[in-house]
Order: structure tokens, then C-alpha cells, then sequence
């Protein structure tokens, strides 16, 4: 069953990814990553729950904000328009404007009106300051940098020799009044460790 899941998670995500790739948009190898990362992530909205005061009509997008290069966000809403729609929603994405999120009040208003923040490693937001910022908003937090969910972060993308691998922080996801399935958490790492 485990397999099962897992190999449907990989392949409606690099079946979005590759379709992303039929526009020409992935050129190098960190870009064929981000995809395979992006593909995730639309897997990851797909099989949350947010509650639904969060959405401000049945079929107001997902907003998935993306911190990090215009280049990220760009192959990330690719990816998300080739995934088409989840739950008759589609995924808005968004670049978060590094002005901004060095203003503490924009940061917190720019975040919290997302549905899920994806930071890219490099990127300048800590997990810890990025769980700050949100204090326990139901916004779902994917980073690709080491250590982000053992630093405060949801759900890690972490690399495993030529895969790639997630690790999640259940406890976090809960306090901030989300679900993410428990088929979904059961193929994730624990935050540094084995899964």
C-alpha cells in the first residue's frame, strides 16, 4: 500500500512536471529538480485540508507563495498550471517580493494570505522565522533547504542521493488547524532522520 501511494505521488507529480517541460521552461538539471520539488508541492495541496474559512468562495483558488528567484516561481506556476485543478481549485502562484518580507507587518499579511509558502533554500526566510511570521496561521510551509522541517517548517524536501524524499513535522501541521493525509505522512521522513 505504501508503494502504492508513493508511486501515485511520484507520478501524477512528474506527470505535471513533464508537461511543465514540454514548454520549454526546464533547461538545466536544478531546473528538472525544481520541477520534480513543484510536483510535490501540488501533490502536497492536493491532499490537505484547510479549513474553509480560508477560502473566500468554492472556487477561489489555492494561493501557493514561492519565496525565492522569479525563475522558481515561474517553473512552480508551470508546474501547478499543468496539474490543472485540485478540488475544482486551481493554484494560484504567487513571488513573494523581498521588500516586502523584510517589513515585518507586509511579511505577515503577504504570508498569511497564502495557503501554502514554499521556500526555496537560499532564499533568506528561515523555517523558524518563517513560523513567526505566520503565528499558527493555517498556512501549509514546504521548504527545500536542510533541516526546514526540524527548524520549525512543515514539510522538507530533502534530496537522497538522485531523489528526492520529504520529511514532516505532523505536530506543527495539526497546531495550525490543517490535515494533511495519513497516507501522505506515513511516506515522509521524520524531520532528520529515517522513515
Amino acid at each position: 500500500m505504501r508503494a502504492a501511494l508513493a508511486a501515485l505521488l511520484v507520478c501524477a507529480g512528474l506527470g505535471a512536471a513533464e508537461r511543465a517541460g514540454a514548454t520549454g521552461l526546464a533547461a538545466t538539471a536544478a531546473e528538472r529538480e525544481l520541477q520534480v520539488e513543484a510536483a510535490f508541492l501540488v501533490n502536497f495541496v492536493r491532499y490537505t485540508d484547510w479549513p474553509s474559512a480560508r477560502f473566500a468562495s468554492s472556487s477561489a483558488p489555492y494561493v501557493a507563495l514561492v519565496v525565492g528567484s522569479e525563475r522558481d516561481a515561474a517553473l512552480v506556476a508551470a508546474v501547478a498550471g499543468a496539474a490543472g485543478t485540485v478540488d475544482g481549485r486551481r493554484i494560484l502562484v504567487r513571488r513573494a517580493d523581498p521588500v516586502a518580507l523584510a517589513r515585518p507587518a507586509a511579511a505577515r499579511r503577504l504570508l498569511q494570505a497564502s495557503h501554502v509558502v514554499f521556500v526555496r533554500e537560499g532564499a533568506g526566510l528561515s523555517a523558524a522565522r518563517l513560523r513567526a511570521l505566520l503565528d499558527g496561521a493555517p498556512v501549509l510551509t514546504v521548504g527545500d533547504a536542510p533541516g526546514f522541517a526540524a527548524g520549525g517548517g512543515m514539510l522538507g524536501l530533502v534530496r537522497l542521493d538522485r531523489h528526492v524524499a520529504f520529511e514532516a513535522d505532523p505536530a506543527t501541521i495539526r497546531a495550525c488547524g490543517l490535515a494533511v493525509s495519513a497516507k501522505v505522512l506515513k511516506l515522509a521522513r521524520a524531520p532528520g532522520g529515517q522513515p
